[in-house]
């Protein structure tokens, strides 16, 4: 079941540096496009606000999506884009059924503690 994805949040690239942002957008677009013909994750989602806040999300299942945070290629490529686009910043987080799942263990958690 599809219920996480790893977004992705940056704005722009570092000035003198955009072919290297250029470049580094196009490698992560392939390693997503790669990993999800591979079936470990869907396709990349990229998406370009009009006030310069953009963002990839990438959906899939939570396990397999944090596999591939931690493969050297993902590690390789994601420290490229940091030096060309600074303020780069990605999480692994729920949506849909995973944001249930996740607030029923939070409101379990916090009935056992007693803080809820």
């Amino acid at each position: 079941m599809l219920d996480s994805a790893i977004v992705f949040t940056y704005t722009r690239a570092a000035p003198g540096r955009e072919d290297k942002a250029l470049d580094a957008f196009s490698a992560a677009m392939a390693f997503f496009g790669t990993a999800a013909h591979d079936g470990k994750c869907e396709e990349p989602i990229p998406f370009m606000g009009t006030a310069g806040e953009n963002f990839i999300l990438v959906p899939g299942e939570y396990r397999a999506l944090g596999d591939l945070l931690y493969t050297e290629e993902f590690l390789d490529l994601y420290t490229k884009a940091v030096f060309a686009v600074p303020d780069i910043r990605y999480q692994l987080g729920a949506y849909g059924q995973g944001v249930q799942d996740w607030m029923a263990r939070w409101a379990r958690i916090g009935g056992e503690l007693a803080l809820i």
